[in-house]
């Protein structure tokens, strides 16, 4: 399925890589885990093999599907999801590892931004920054970009499609 040095997304993480595969011992019975590494947030992370399925786990885009994202930011949904504190629906999808998802919440987020006069609200800003990072780190390791690279690839996406 996946092997050492695979670059993954793991939802709401971000891209990142497998590092190593390792054997537990847990309650007498030994299990593998995956070790994942995501440099972007620093965090570490072992993933028991038999939850892989359910978790949502997936190998970063290929260079082909660049084209689709730069699309998705280009023309996402004119409403975002509802800023109520009970909704879920902006959780949901950056939870949803979906990169496309991630995409059409910046551009629809950052539409609302330019049309209101004081900005966006702290939770939209902070669910408009963490789709940025779990974009910029895949762009980071499937196209060998730095992170300012990355984070410049979303933002001129953004307005190129402005200035159309």
């Amino acid at each position: 399925m996946f092997k050492i040095g695979d670059h993954v997304v793991y939802p709401y993480h971000g891209a990142g890589t497998i590092e190593d595969i390792e054997e537990k011992d847990v309650l007498g019975e030994t299990l593998s885990y995956y070790v994942l590494h995501f440099p972007l947030v620093d965090v570490k992370l072992m993933l028991p093999e038999s939850r892989i399925d359910q978790s949502g786990l997936r190998k970063v885009i290929a260079q082909k599907e660049l084209e689709d994202l730069v699309q998705a930011l280009q023309n996402g949904p004119d409403q975002p999801p509802s800023t109520s504190h009970f909704s879920r629906d902006t959780e949901n999808l950056l939870k949803s590892g979906s990169i496309i998802d991630a995409a059409h919440l910046i551009s629809s987020l950052s539409k609302k931004q330019t049309e209101r006069s004081n900005g966006l609200h702290i939770q939209d800003r902070n669910h408009l920054q963490k789709a940025k990072q779990m974009i910029a780190s895949e762009l980071i390791l499937m196209n060998d970009m730095t992170e300012e690279q990355a984070y410049e690839f979303i933002d001129q996406s953004l307005i190129d499609d402005h200035s159309a």
